[in-house]
């Protein structure tokens, strides 16, 4: 019965291909087309923020070379361009939260040796503002966080961080009005974090790292010792 109800949903809800859109195999995650044309970060990375750098020869970043980071250290899967960056707008506006599948996939793929020596504890989705998450009907941060869960076995907390005020988009912004900005845009649940070492932070896109340091310098004030994050996807270095 279980197998005749999932053909069903199946031929009612094809799967479709993060990338293109075009319907796949339900045990592929992308098509071959796109698999192609998506680049999975795996070298010439920051080693801090792990944003593309344009050198193999430099170790950080322009930004991570000039900032005091309060964050440990983090990575993104993928390179934020071409298809793959239609994917996370369609993933974040249009519904197709099924994307997160392929994402957390790859994520555990790339990264699995990365989470096991980090260790955390559990898994932060960045909040979204309470009524934007409502108009939305769901956080593509929380979505991933639960996708990375299934695959790695670590727990999400939905709610040790919470966001209190609905602040600009940071696109655009200068470094100065980026922090300005977040200045009391989140708060911790403390007596959560007590008995907390580790924490990873997720989110969608990472781009200057102004919100995981906000988020980071939260987390350590409560107690926390270490916060690492991993993202969806990231531009290459100079790109905000």
């Amino acid at each position: 019965m279980k197998g005749i109800v999932e053909r069903a949903i199946g031929l009612l809800f094809p799967k479709v291909c993060p990338g293109c859109g075009n319907i796949i195999r339900e045990k592929e995650l992308v098509c071959e087309s796109c698999r192609q044309e998506i680049e999975i970060l795996k070298k010439d990375c920051c080693a801090k923020c792990g944003k593309k750098i344009l050198t193999n020869t430099a170790l950080y970043c322009q930004t991570c070379k000039k900032r005091i980071r309060r964050f440990d250290e983090g990575v993104s899967v993928f390179r934020y361009q071409g298809i793959l960056k239609k994917s996370i707008h369609q993933f974040k506006y249009n519904n197709l939260r099924q994307f997160s599948d392929y994402y957390g996939t790859v994520a555990w793929e790339q990264h699995r040796e990365k989470l096991c020596a980090w260790n955390p504890d559990c898994i932060v989705p960045i909040p979204m503002f309470r009524g934007k998450e409502i108009r939305r009907g769901y956080n593509q941060a929380t979505v991933f966080a639960k996708s990375l869960s299934k695959k790695s076995g670590i727990p999400v907390k939905e709610n040790l961080l919470i966001r209190r005020k609905n602040t600009k988009p940071q696109k655009g912004l200068t470094d100065e009005q980026r922090m300005d900005n977040l200045k009391g845009a989140f708060a911790v649940d403390r007596e959560s974090t007590k008995e907390m070492s580790s924490v990873l932070l997720v989110d969608d896109i990472y781009t200057t790292g102004s919100t995981m340091d906000a988020c980071a310098g939260l987390l350590k004030k409560a107690g926390v010792k270490r916060v690492y994050f991993l993202c969806i996807a990231t531009g290459k270095d100079n790109e905000a």
